[in-house]
């Protein structure tokens, strides 16, 4: 394959008046796995990788005996001691090790000269740094990974592999409707049969009209072919192309690149042939492909929950959306398909291009590898969001193809016309922009489930984007596309009172990825900067911040897994963990726990517990990580949408409780400190907006318990105690908390 030929999509709509060329593709080869082509950079060897820093390590001694001995803190000691440390001896593992704790963490140099002193000890068979692992999907092995920019988390990127902890976007369907579908090794396994939607047999070349045959039969054209003056073209494979983006095979040994939802299945529709397709095939194809039935046609068996279309046209007397693209859009998003559309390479309003312009699709601009807006894109108010498209430019005058690799890689076609080799091409346009909303739409619709809307997937996609470098007046819709940002949620937000022993109420909030993250509060009614303290916590379906659980006088949380053993995770005070203890089992019989403070008056963290009969349970603690005897405290409490330990918020030094009804009203019961509560008082009215309630702290620094909660478009807001049961107001937070 050369280099320097570049080839752009024919990828125009063509109906009467109606003509243009949208949403096309520069195109230049990779080498394809075999070709071992000099223009590719060789791929880069792994560093060498530090020593982690960390202030706990695992050691194992030579001598059983010794591991049970006070000689064992002699190695320790000597250890810690040439890094002006102490060391603490933690607790044995199952295999006998020892994991001792240094007094501070050690960084990079000395965590390695920690190791070497303690591996140089005669008596200590291994030492190694107890990392902290993270959950965490590791990039595909795919030969050419580390040329998709455009999936990473560096500027231009969407983060779609950290949305991949998530998602990888199993059982959707996204229609690519397009030039077809071709043979390729990273495409297969992922591809639906289809359908071929040209009508005109002449520009279908496989000798019939529409039939279940979604072959790209290759969509070259003559000089003079298309339109007077018009220059020969070679077949794009358009339709390959956009499916790689879309869905490529992830971790299939060697080969080629990754998709964006790789576990997601390709719909292919073919619309385009030679000198585009006409508008009427384009429309019957989205009806076709959302399930809706076609005249003479056979109902699609698999109905998308995505339809991309990387093409478009321009009617320069009348540009608005053609209203059978629009009647074709509207049913496809009533029937529950997202519809994603290419905004055009014209470098102009994308208003004038359709379907861009029509409603109910996502019009997606083109970036390129800094975040900016690509020199070709259109823009203004008709686009929606902006997402990767390449900026192919040359970074150097001297040579014409510097700035390929800042294209988009994906699945091709080598064959001039008829089918040749598959390979893998770099290519920029809005053609490209496209298909990676698509792509995060489908993580998205596999992570919210089959209930989930076109309108609430385009709202989350908007809502979770990131600003365009360097601003984009010219108009780039919300900004870029975040795939990581809108795959990735809080499903569980805690007030943990001083978690990280600074004497100020910090919060812990757990994303469905099962990351926990701890957001210091600075004591001001703001946060400093968050860090994750665990993964793996989505086994939990219940999160409870008692307080001071075991008497340490240090914040722990309670969490109760999905077999109804309750566990609790003792605070370190420092903002981290002791070894986790089980303390009960049986509690799945309960819809609502919450940490409620000392509820009975004796000093000691309690936990009350709502049954599925109403019934609501005071299980006093111990003050040792234990329980006393359970106490019934009320009966019909299952109309409660929401019940909240926040402490003491009257002022009297007793446990209040706080709990939401169906209608929004927001009760204070107050606890008479004897283990029950007096009678219900409102103390406001409109929370049932409130996705989350969460209290027990003094954020705010005037001694005062304040209130969390997180409404429907994930704000979060701070209600600030006024010291007698009610609020004096509210501020903003912090966003993007759902």
């Amino acid at each position: 394959m050369s280099l320097t030929r570049r080839t752009r999509f024919s990828a125009a709509i063509m109906s009467a008046g109606i003509a243009g060329l949208v949403a096309s593709a520069l195109v230049v080869p990779s080498a394809s796995a075999a070709d071992g082509d000099p223009h590719l950079p060789s791929i880069p060897r792994r560093p060498s990788v530090a020593s982690p820093a960390t202030d706990q390590f695992i050691v194992k001694f030579k001598d059983p005996a010794r591991s049970g001995s006070a000689l064992r803190a002699q190695s320790f000691t000597r250890a810690a001691a040439k890094l002006g440390a102490t060391a603490k001896d933690l607790r044995a593992t199952t295999s006998g090790a020892r994991v001792i704790r240094t007094s501070k963490e050690l960084g990079d140099g000395d965590t390695a000269k920690m190791l070497a002193s303690l591996r140089a000890d005669p008596a200590v068979a291994y030492a190694e740094p107890d990392l902290k692992l993270q959950a965490k999907s590791a990039d595909p092995s795919d030969q050419f990974f580390p040329w998709q920019w455009n999936l990473s988390a560096e500027t231009g990127g969407i983060r779609a592999t950290r949305a991949w902890d998530v998602t990888q976007g199993a059982g959707q369907v996204v229609a690519v409707i397009d030039t077809g579908k071709t043979n390729h090794v990273d495409l297969n396994a992922n591809m639906l049969p289809g359908y071929d939607m040209i009508t005109n047999a002449d520009d279908a070349r496989d000798g019939d009209g529409r039939d279940s045959d979604a072959t790209d039969e290759g969509d070259w054209s003559a000089a003079g072919q298309c339109v007077d003056g018009s220059a020969e073209m070679s077949s794009s494979w358009h339709g390959t192309y956009v499916a790689g983006i879309v869905a490529a095979v992830a971790n299939n040994g060697s080969e080629g690149v990754a998709g964006i939802a790789p576990k997601a299945k390709i719909l292919p529709v073919r619309v385009l042939g030679p000198c585009g397709g006409q508008l009427s095939d384009v429309a019957d194809a989205i009806v076709w492909a959302s399930g809706a039935p076609v005249e003479g046609l056979p109902l699609n068996p698999n109905p998308a929950r995505v339809i991309n279309l990387s093409l478009g046209g321009t009617d320069p007397e009348n540009p608005t959306c053609p209203q059978t693209f629009q009647t074709a859009i509207d049913t496809a998003v009533a029937r529950g398909s997202v519809v994603v559309a290419a905004a055009g390479n014209e470098m102009t309003q994308a208003s004038t291009s359709s379907p861009a312009n029509c409603r109910n699709v996502i019009a997606v601009a083109a970036s390129g590898r800094t975040g900016a807006l690509a020199p070709y894109s259109n823009f203004g108010p008709a686009v929606d969001i902006t997402a990767p498209g390449g900026d192919m430019t040359p970074t150097s005058a001297a040579e014409p193809d510097s700035g390929v690799q800042n294209g988009i890689l994906s699945t091709l076609n080598d064959g001039p016309q008829t089918f040749g080799t598959e390979a893998y091409f770099f290519a920029e346009g809005t053609s490209a922009a496209a298909p990676h909303v698509s792509g995060a739409a489908a993580l998205l619709m596999a992570q919210m489930g089959p209930t989930a809307t076109p309108a609430a997937v385009e709202a989350r996609l908007k809502r979770t984007a990131r600003p365009m470098t360097g601003g984009c007046p010219q108009g780039c819709g919300a900004g870029r596309l975040d795939a990581a940002g809108a795959v990735l949620h809080f499903n569980a937000v805690l007030a943990a009172g001083d978690f990280n022993g600074d004497g100020k109420a910090d919060v812990l909030a757990r994303e469905n990825s099962g990351f926990l993250w701890l957001y210091p509060g600075n004591g001001k009614g703001g946060w400093l900067a968050r860090r994750q303290v665990g993964s793996g916590w989505n086994g939990f379906t219940s999160l409870i911040t008692p307080g001071d659980f075991n008497g340490d006088r240090r914040a722990d949380v309670l969490a109760r897994d999905t077999t109804g053993a309750l566990w609790l995770y003792p605070g370190n005070g420092a903002g981290g963990w002791l070894t986790r203890v089980k303390v009960g089992s049986g509690w799945n019989g309960f819809n609502a726990i919450t940490g409620a403070g000392d509820i009975n008056g004796d000093g000691k963290a309690d936990v009350l517990a709502r049954d599925t009969t109403g019934t609501l349970w005071l299980y006093p603690g111990n003050g040792r990580g234990g329980w006393l005897a359970r106490t019934k405290v009320g009966s019909g409490w299952n109309p409660m949408t929401a019940v909240v330990g926040p402490g003491d918020i009257t002022g009297d030094r007793k446990a209040d409780l706080l709990a939401r009804d169906a209608a929004g009203v927001l009760y204070r019961y107050p606890g008479n400190g004897r283990g029950g509560f007096g009678a219900k008082v409102p103390v406001g009215s409109g929370w049932n907006s409130m996705s989350t309630i969460t209290g027990r702290g003094d954020y705010t620094g005037d001694a005062k318990t304040d209130v969390l909660s997180v409404d429907g478009n994930g704000a979060l807001w701070m209600y600030w105690g006024n010291g007698i049961g009610g609020f004096s107001g509210r501020t903003a937070a912090g966003s993007g908390w759902n």
